[in-house]
This record gives structure tokens, C-alpha cells and sequence, in this order.
């Protein structure tokens, strides 16, 4: 599969264990999940609430108590409904890559070829073990948590070859894939220069499209306006700098892009159902 969409930029656990696990609350910077990709798989537990969860073409709507798996290269975001949710992101590259590319199904899923299907795991009591202890590894972090990690990753592939459980990548799924170049690379734009300010026409330009078609394509592929897309970005970076820093809040809105505070505080409030100041001794 071609990667042409816009990737997570970021890295995932350690060389040693490339591994990340999150728990998400509506406390959490990224609570809604903008569009990305990354080439690990992503494991999502639902734990209450609901979430709207694209991947591609397609809308999921899960509910409490469903898991669902993403595979590497799928465009993919959430929208929680009163959500609770965790979230495992995981490489197969930890030690076991070389005994995946032994078979068949490993060469295929190491390729992009094949894909596992997205309920695999509430199919499967086995492979269903396998990601609970995953989670309960990551989230626990207990002394051994990283042979705990490494054991139920492979216990999951183990499972995926012996049952051939695997599934050929769609060509609905490769063809969306191909469409989304234009999007990443407006996506990219933002992503590096958020911080300055960024006309609709210089994204439609950096696309190669028409003003008012991007607008319209861009909508279809995230569900947002550039606009909006571009603000929830901004948020999402103030609200970390508000976690981890000790910058005001008028220092954070104009580093994140905004001029007018009243507005940055007006869009923060509609994003996170919270003022800056109090999202931020939420965590003090």
C-alpha cells in the first residue's frame, strides 16, 4: 500500500520497545483524533461512551466494550461521543519482523499486501487476550512489562499465522489511498507552519487545486474545513504547551498561531469545553 496521507509525525515507545499506550479522556490533548496515519498498528479499546471512528472511506461507530484494530497506513481520526478510550500503538518490528517474513500471511502483512481485519480481535478469545495483556502491560508498566509487551505481541501474530486470519488489502482502500496526496501535503504545510499565518489560498495552491474545490475535497477526506481543521491543530499544540509548560496563555495563543486572544480562548473553549487557564490547572 502507498502511504499518500498525512503521517503521524512522531515516534512511537523506544528503539527497544516501539510501544506507545494512551488513555484518553476528555482531558486529553488530542481527545478528538485529527486525520494521520503512522506505519505501526493501533489497537482502540472503547470503554465507555461512543466514538465515531473513521479509517479511510469508511465510518465506524463503536460503542463501550468494542476493540477494533487499525493497520499500519490507513488514514484514520475519532470523534468521541462522551468517550472513554485507550489506545496501544505498536510496532511488529520488536524482534519478531524476521520470524513474521518466515510466512507467507508475515511477508504479506510486512508488504502492505494483506491487512488484519478490523474486529479481529473481538472475533478472537485468543487474539482478545493477547491485546488485553498488551494494554495491561503498557498501562501498568510493572516491573517485566516490556517482556509482558514483547510475549503478547507475538502470542497475537502467533494466533494471526496459525488461523490465517489475514485479509487482502482492498482496492477501495488503495485507490482512496492514491486520492490523498493533495491532502498531505497541505496537511504537512500546517503541521510545519502552524504557527504563522496560513491562507486558504496558499493551501489550495500547495495542493494544486482550485480554492473552492479544496475546500470541498478537503471536507470530504478529514470532515473538516481547512479552517477548522487548521484551528483543531492549533488547539491541540496550545494544549500540550499548556500541559507541559509554563508559558501565559496569551504567549501560548500567539505561538500556536492566533493574534486575537479573545478568539483563542473562545476556540479553545468550543474545542475543549474548558478555558485555557482551567484546562491547564486540570493538570497541576
Amino acid at each position: 500500500m502507498k502511504f499518500y496521507s498525512y503521517r503521524e509525525n512522531k515516534t512511537h515507545g523506544t528503539e527497544q520497545l516501539p510501544v506507545d499506550y494512551y488513555n484518553v479522556d476528555e482531558h486529553h490533548p488530542r481527545y478528538e483524533m485529527i486525520h494521520h496515519w503512522h506505519k505501526e498498528y493501533e489497537i482502540i479499546f472503547v470503554n465507555s461512551g461512543w466514538l465515531e471512528l473513521k479509517l479511510d472511506a469508511d465510518t465506524l461507530y463503536l460503542r463501550a466494550g468494542d476493540v477494533v484494530i487499525v493497520n499500519p497506513g490507513v488514514m484514520h481520526s475519532a470523534k468521541p461521543k462522551a468517550a472513554k478510550y485507550e489506545c496501544v500503538v505498536f510496532s511488529p518490528d520488536i524482534g519478531i519482523k524476521g520470524h513474521l517474513s518466515r510466512y507467507e500471511q508475515g511477508k504479506a502483512l510486512l508488504s502492505g499486501e494483506a491487512i488484519l481485519p478490523i474486529f479481529l480481535i473481538q472475533e478472537n478469545p485468543a487474539i482478545k487476550r493477547a491485546a488485553v495483556n498488551l494494554k495491561l502491560a503498557m498501562s501498568g508498566r510493572k516491573t517485566g512489562f516490556e517482556l509482558m509487551a514483547l510475549s503478547s505481541i507475538s502470542a497475537l501474530f502467533s494466533e494471526v499465522i496459525e488461523k490465517n486470519l489475514i485479509m487482502k488489502a482492498s482496492e477501495k482502500a488503495l485507490k482512496f489511498s492514491e486520492r490523498l496526496l493533495p491532502f498531505e501535503n497541505a496537511v504537512s504545510f500546517i503541521e510545519k507552519n502552524y504557527y504563522s499565518s496560513i491562507s486558504l489560498e496558499r493551501l489550495a495552491g500547495i495542493a494544486g487545486m482550485s480554492r473552492k474545490y479544496f475546500s470541498e475535497y478537503f471536507k470530504k477526506v478529514s470532515g473538516k474545513s481547512p479552517t477548522d481543521f487548521l484551528n483543531c491543530y492549533r488547539i491541540e499544540r496550545a494544549a500540550e504547551m499548556l500541559m507541559l509548560g509554563d508559558k501565559s496563555v496569551t504567549e501560548i495563543a500567539y505561538e500556536c498561531g492566533f493574534n486575537d486572544l479573545s478568539y483563542f480562548i473562545k476556540t479553545f473553549k468550543n474545542q475543549k469545553n474548558t478555558t485555557p487557564a482551567s484546562y491547564r490547572r486540570n493538570f497541576i
